[in-house]
């Protein structure tokens, strides 16, 4: 049976609601659904694998006032969540993370010698990559990389401090030593593996549970709501997005947001303009599925132009597919074609070709959305779902 050690920021669901109650800036959840998603996934094939984590806890100086974090380790639906000692303060945060990180993965592989192991690391956190990498060379263990976004074209981490500058460098430079990667798009490949060692593409999983989860027309919302869930950035189309809802004469048509970025100082200037304009903050994922589930469209007008659209496939594309509502989206490079049949494109990514498709797609009658986005959970849920794909990966590992 392969023992693996899950090193990452994920926390359980009870940890992550307290940090988001706590917190004076919520903490980011698309990475911590990715993450969970992936452990619930393995944790399900019982007979192949045991996982546990080695999470370091999601909060930094700037968003949470708590100094001490020391947390007892859980045991939840067979996955056992070992948290990091930590002293919430500047500097000392990031060596003693990095040094308990070290300790632990050098001695959990020592201890496993002779046994199927392997070590599953997230590139995106400086100090846990670096320890464990460090840590499974010198005891000999296969070390395996998710790479969900490239360092240094991060769209959220445009802060162009020195330490900003040097993470973005120790992160490339790790990126390039692991004995295996995990991608997101085929694209990453040829940029974060240039000596060509073992890899797979996983461009993104659903809750397998969200099979029971029912979306049907009954209980839409009586307006046409489009949402948008993400990052709240002009790089990301959302400027293009609310300008194109603008001149939507429906008067039944909404626009929801959802989430943080720098765009969130506009959104009280939008919502004045156009009470339809709604910008809901950021809330637990639960509530934005729920609400995913009543609404007539999602939308990710994420521009195709970007040079980051080729090394990211959004979690929200699979979060929004496995709803039940239909997605509308750009065509970005990273999206394999078999995605296609399933989602509305947005072929003329300009203002006028933004207001276009939104016009011709809240005319159609809501039985052909409804069937439309039910073929699309169908694809994923039977293709996609965290089982399914996490059992690729251990054919991977092995």
């Amino acid at each position: 049976m392969l023992k693996i050690l899950y090193v990452s920021t994920l926390c359980s669901e009870k940890l992550l609601d307290y940090i988001f109650n706590t917190a004076n800036q919520k903490p980011e959840q698309a990475a911590q659904k990715f993450h969970r998603l992936l452990a619930e996934g393995f944790s399900s094939h019982k007979k192949k694998c045991s996982i546990e984590t080695l999470s370091a806890i999601p909060v930094v100086p700037s968003n949470h006032n708590r100094k001490i974090w020391l947390l007892s380790s859980e045991h939840i639906k067979n996955i056992r969540y070992n948290y990091i000692p930590m002293i919430n303060i500047p500097f000392f945060k990031n060596i003693g993370v990095f040094l308990y990180t070290f300790f632990k993965v050098f001695f959990w592989s020592l201890f496993r010698m002779g046994q199927q192991k392997v070590i599953l690391c997230d590139v995106l956190n400086v100090s846990i990559a670096t320890a464990s990498l460090l840590a499974s060379k010198l005891t000999f263990t296969k070390n395996i990389t998710i790479v969900t976004d490239l360092p240094g074209l991060m769209v959220t981490n445009n802060n162009k401090s020195i330490t900003n500058f040097f993470y973005s460098k120790i992160a490339s430079y790790m990126l390039y030593r692991f004995n295996g990667y995990i991608f997101l798009t085929k694209q990453m490949n040829p940029i974060v593996n240039p000596k060509n060692r073992p890899f797979m593409i996983m461009e993104g999983l659903v809750d397998v549970n969200m099979g029971q989860a029912k979306n049907n027309l009954e209980q839409k919302d009586k307006h046409k709501i489009i949402i948008y869930a993400g990052g709240l950035y002009e790089k990301y189309g959302i400027k293009t997005l609310i300008l194109a809802f603008l001149k939507l004469k429906d008067p039944e048509a909404r626009l929801h947001l959802y989430g943080n970025g720098e765009m969130v100082k506009d959104m009280e200037y939008y919502s004045n303009k156009d009470s339809r304009i709604v910008y809901k903050g950021m809330v637990p994922n639960a509530s934005v599925v729920a609400d995913q589930l009543k609404a007539t469209l999602l939308i990710n007008p994420r521009p195709t132009s970007e040079e980051f659209t080729k090394y990211s496939f959004p979690s929200k594309n699979m979060e929004y597919m496995v709803s039940g509502t239909p997605m509308v989206t750009t065509k970005l490079p990273g999206m394999p074609d078999e995605y296609l049949d399933y989602v509305y494109l947005i072929e003329e990514e300009s203002l006028e070709g933004f207001y276009e498709k939104l016009k011709y797609l809240l005319s159609k009658p809501k039985e052909e959305l409804q069937g439309y986005g039910s073929n699309a959970k169908d694809f994923v849920m039977n293709n996609k779902n965290n089982v399914i794909q996490t059992d690729k990966i251990l054919k991977f590992l092995s």
